[in-house]
This record gives structure tokens, sequence and C-alpha cells, in this order.
């Protein structure tokens, strides 16, 4: 009987009760959203793409909400498998959720392109110097774009590795962390947002076929005369 109990804890309950429990959570993400915007939102008018956005981001922050070492602790520490020895496989089995919540987060990909971080600068002479507190704001901008795209992914990693009961270290830093990524995800949707509506997105577009069309016109265009003579 012991043998029964251990085999159906470690081939049920430990690999299957958990990932159902997410992927449930995850399916049920984004109805609860349009509901909420339904009820609290009806008068405000959003454009599908900001809207697609919003459903992915809640999506996410759900999907991590339920990964986080905290919440696992909360829903299964009563349980006496829940403590294994073998914790390595539920950490692994949260980093890797961890990863597909980075990948799916909306306009991470945009974001980095259109923002590159700060521009460069010349920090051995004063001339340089004097033009990098000249343009101070953009290298402050810089530093924060640099900041939003490196941090995030290692939020979201920190926020299923700490954790544990309340009243611990780990409980409180496990939460920051979470705050911390739902936060900044959500301002590198919104600034995406904005430079959509603001017509950067569409420039930027314009420019990137423009180069496109450059560099198939030059790879297309016959070799000059003397180059076909000479072979």
């Amino acid at each position: 009987m012991p043998l029964l109990s251990g085999v159906f804890r470690n081939l049920v309950f430990k690999p299957v009760l958990r990932p159902v429990f997410r992927l449930l959570t995850g399916a049920l993400a984004i109805p609860a959203f349009r509901f909420v915007m339904r009820k609290l939102w009806r008068q405000k008018h959003l454009s599908k793409e900001t809207e697609r956005d919003l459903e992915m981001w809640f999506r996410g922050a759900v999907i991590l909400l339920a990964a986080t070492a905290n919440l696992e602790d909360f829903l299964f520490g009563w349980l006496p498998w829940h403590k294994s020895e073998d914790p390595w496989l539920t950490m692994l089995l949260r980093l890797m959720l961890a990863v597909g919540v980075i990948e799916n987060m909306p306009d991470q990909d945009v974001f980095a392109i259109v923002h590159r971080g700060p521009p460069k600068a010349k920090w051995t002479s004063l001339a340089g110097l004097r033009d990098v507190w000249r343009r101070r704001g953009e290298f402050l901008r810089g530093m924060c774009v640099i900041h939003l795209k490196r941090s995030s992914p290692v939020f979201v990693i920190m926020t299923v590795i700490f954790g544990n009961a309340p009243g611990t270290r780990e409980f409180v830093v496990g939460w920051v962390f979470y705050g911390l990524a739902v936060v900044q995800y959500l301002i590198i949707g919104l600034v995406t947002e904005r430079d959509r509506l603001g017509g950067l997105l569409k420039l930027f577009d314009e420019s990137t076929e423009a180069i496109r069309k450059k560099i198939a016109a030059s790879e297309n265009a016959p070799p000059p005369d003397g180059m076909i003579g000479g072979a």
C-alpha cells in the first residue's frame, strides 16, 4: 500500500495536478479579462490591437502568478507530497513555464527594435562628456530601455525561483520580483502602443521597406560593362 501510494503521488499528483492547474488558469485568463473589460470599461473604445496586447499581457501575468513559488506553496503546501525529495523537477517545470511567459508577452520584439538604447558617446574626452551632458535626456531614456529589455525576463525567472511561507524573506522577494516583471512588461506594451498611435511604427516600417527595396535593387542590378568584359 505505501508503494502504491508513492507511485500514485509521483506519477499523478506532482507531474499532472500542477500543470493542469496552470493550464486551466491560462485558459480562463482571457475570458475573465474580457468580462472585466466589458463590465468596468464598457465606455472605453480600444483598438483591436490594443485589446489583443492587453489580453496577452493579462494572460501572461495570470500564468506567471500560477507559476510563482509563493502561490504554489500556498495552494499545495499543505499536501505531504509538496516538499518532495526531487524539487529540481518542480523547478524545471516552473522555469519552462516562465520561458513561455517571456516569449508570449506582447510587443517586446517591436520595442527592442524601435528603442535601441542610449546613443554612442566618447567618455574619454572633455568634448564627449559635454555631449553626454547635453544629450542627458536621450541617455537616460536609453538606459531605461536597456533596463526594461534585459531585466524583465530576469524578473520573470526570479519569480518562479524565490518563494516560501508567508513571513519569510523569500516570500517578500518573490512577490517583489513578480510585481516588477508584470509592471515592466505592461510598460513595454503601453510604450509600443503609444508609438503605434503616434505613427512611429508606421514610419519605421516604411523606412525598413525602403531599405529592403534598395538592397534588393542593388542585388538585381546588372554588373558594369567593365566587369563583364574582364570576366
